[in-house]
């Protein structure tokens, strides 16, 4: 139990890695999910109540649809080429950036 006005932080990164809930947590593999029957409550960043009554937020319909978006542009309607850099992020920051952000090259329309 908590003392009341205690400042508590949850381990999102321990608990979005840990071996015995994800098989190979380091590996960026959403193809995982493709026959995934778990509950919309195993993931902490959001809840996983109904958004009209629930933990959920205002905006995370608006924020799906712009991704949708944004990654087909990026896939299907520029060429470029993402060059080496440096993709490493310190676990201490919030946001947690990777140190060259993210470079590409050559942008051009198809």
């Amino acid at each position: 139990m908590f003392k009341k006005n205690t400042l508590t932080l949850l381990d999102l990164y321990g608990t979005n890695h840990h071996p015995e809930e994800w098989e190979q947590p380091e590996v960026f593999a959403p193809d995982r999910f493709l026959s995934w029957s778990g509950s919309p409550f195993d993931f902490i960043p959001q809840g996983g109540g109904e958004y009209e009554i629930g933990h959920r937020c205002a905006g995370e319909w608006m924020t799906v649809d712009i991704l949708r978006v944004a990654v087909d542009y990026l896939v299907n309607h520029l060429k470029y080429t993402v060059p080496k850099q440096d993709l490493s992020y310190s676990m201490n920051d919030i946001p947690s950036l990777p140190e060259s952000k993210m470079k590409l090259a050559g942008v051009k329309r198809k």
